[in-house]
């Protein structure tokens, strides 16, 4: 195959690949939003990059093309795309069920946006209880700490750097923000702030388990930034080649396979024993 990513490819191939007895799509899940001098589909090259990553090394599928669901607070930002968590839940089991009936049964739902898995996981929960077939969303943010557990010897979460490399994986490297008066301020993702409306936010959502218990909206376009532009095209360029090199690496600790046999354990106990021993289930 020329490419892993299924919409690039000939039906021919995905039919030959299917025939493999292989059924594994990786399916990326982005946003447009308001992300400092970041594109606004930042988010979404970045999951489509390690999508396609993910899949690479596991002779798996993956997608593009998913760029618009649940943004969360970001909407102050005109540039920010809305669409309801329900609205987009409708949308990704509409396309789960087209993937299920086309042989894609393992289907990996990966996410880099925060508030992703309010829309992500409360799909996948209703399309188990339906048709009992397990799928899984794979959210970065966490993915980047078991990779750090397994070995993966990196400072921090180093969001800027595998965005920009994915942003050169992904053949879209110009879109990225140069100027040469920029004025590199503190990293934004480590931040913190006495500012009471962020003070207020982080203790409503002290109160459950996962955040996203509280509406609220960012005061102001730098409460979600995504880093300055680089000073010129060979900063960016240098940043972008070691993201890539990050996002290798990432991969070799995340360790995907390992998911998907996971995945394929859950469905043979749910089908094979769960499911002859409590037939109500069916």
């Amino acid at each position: 195959m020329k490419t892993h990513i299924l919409n690039k490819m000939r039906n021919i191939e995905v039919e030959e690949y299917l025939n493999r007895g292989r059924d594994v799509i990786f399916i990326p899940v982005g946003t447009v939003e308001l992300h400092g001098d970041l594109p606004l589909d930042c988010e979404t090259v970045y999951v489509e990059a390690i999508a396609e990553k993910m899949a690479e090394a596991t002779d798996s599928l993956s997608l593009t093309g998913l760029p618009f669901f649940y943004p969360g607070a970001t909407r102050t930002g005109r540039g920010t795309v809305y669409m309801s968590i329900a609205e987009g839940a409708s949308y990704l089991r509409q396309l789960s069920d087209s993937l299920l009936k086309q042989g894609f049964r393992k289907q990996i739902y990966v996410s880099g946006h925060g508030p992703a898995y309010l829309t992500i996981n409360s799909f996948i929960m209703d399309a188990f209880h339906d048709k009992k077939v397990p799928f899984v969303h794979i959210s970065l943010l966490q993915a980047i700490h078991i990779a750090k557990d397994n070995g993966w010897q990196v400072k921090g979460i180093p969001l800027k750097e595998l965005i920009y490399g994915a942003y050169k994986q992904m053949n879209q490297l110009d879109y990225l923000y140069v100027d040469p008066e920029v004025v590199q301020k503190e990293d934004p993702f480590s931040v913190s702030s006495d500012n009471p409306l962020k003070s207020a936010v982080q203790r409503l959502n002290s109160l459950a388990t996962s955040p996203g218990n509280a509406g609220f909206f960012y005061e102001e376009f730098s409460d979600h930034g995504g880093g300055e532009g680089c000073r010129s095209v060979a900063e960016r360029d240098a940043l972008a080649l070691k993201g890539t090199e990050m996002i290798d690496d990432f991969i070799r600790f995340f360790h995907p396979q390992q998911v998907i046999d996971d995945l394929n354990e859950v469905d043979l106990a749910t089908q094979k024993h769960i499911i002859p021993r409590y037939p109500h289930l069916k």
